[in-house]
């Protein structure tokens, strides 16, 4: 999984140069069309891929690449247990349950920490690459300081679905299930609240104590994309928001762990 997000890191960034490159050239022989506006907004589109917007751009491949992966990885990593049978092993062999959910719990935040730093490395390993080869300046350079305050932001963001997709595979017994909730939350709960607030802003007050309205306030403090989104004026408080998804996240462990402590576990994992 390190390994495809490093990999995609460099295709996002190779596809979108030669995309945008090849429409230029197309322009520039006459083959297609100019844009009525010009090739003004092709060029900038161009420039997302400079060191200098690494924070906006690259981050944000990782982050909605490793929204997914890492809902997939946290139920595999907990649902597969039942399914091989090794948690009544374990149990046999004088584990605690509350020591396992600690570990697994333990496990997956290291992990997406890991993931959230080799992938925005390889972020900016592939700007600068691809930039070379495409001959675009470098600006100033790789914000440090901002790509990883964003990073940490996004990598925080990743903490409630992950805990959302452990609970629900503790509940299931099964990876899959876990699997497929955390992804249906993830991409169902965004684009119902998105539409209701676009529908109707008092809608706002109830949809933004979910997550995906919290996931998107944190990530877009500060960043100007956000206001390209009509809605984004009626996302809640970024402070708020990240209490909102830590309790959330203390949440789902607890449901987690009252679940694990009360399964009967004699006849099957």
């Amino acid at each position: 999984m390190l390994g495809l997000i490093v990999v995609t890191a460099f295709l996002f960034y190779f596809l979108i140069w030669a995309s945008i490159n090849a429409q230029l050239q197309a322009v520039k022989n006459g083959t297609i069309p100019a844009p009525p506006e010009g090739t003004a907004q092709l060029t900038e589109t161009l420039r997302q891929i400079a060191p200098d917007r690494v924070a906006q751009f690259g981050v944000g491949i990782v982050a909605g690449l490793g929204s997914v992966m890492l809902i997939v990885f946290a139920a595999s990593h907990v649902g597969t247990e039942f399914g091989w049978g090794t948690f009544r092993t374990l149990l046999a062999h004088g584990a605690s349950r509350s020591g396992f959910l600690v570990a697994k719990t333990v496990s997956l935040v290291l992990y997406a920490l890991v993931f959230i730093v080799v992938g925005t490395l390889a972020a900016i390993g592939a700007s600068y690459a691809v930039s070379a080869v495409a001959g675009i300046s470098f600006g100033s350079g790789v914000d440090l300081a901002e790509v990883a305050r964003v990073a940490a932001k996004s990598g925080y963001t990743f903490l409630p679905y992950m805990a959302l997709a452990l609970a629900i595979a503790v509940w299931s017994k099964s990876a899959g299930a876990g699997i497929a909730a955390g992804l249906v939350v993830y991409f169902a709960e965004g684009l119902v609240a998105t539409i209701l607030v676009s529908l109707n802003k008092d809608y706002a007050q109830i949809v933004n104590w979910g997550l995906s309205r919290n996931a998107s306030a944190l990530t877009r403090a500060g960043a100007a994309a956000g206001g390209q989104d009509p809605t984004a004026s009626t996302l809640p408080d970024p402070t708020r928001a990240a209490i909102v998804l830590g309790v959330y996240c203390v949440i789902f462990i607890v449901l987690a762990y009252w679940r694990l402590r009360s399964r009967d576990v004699t006849v099957s994992g």
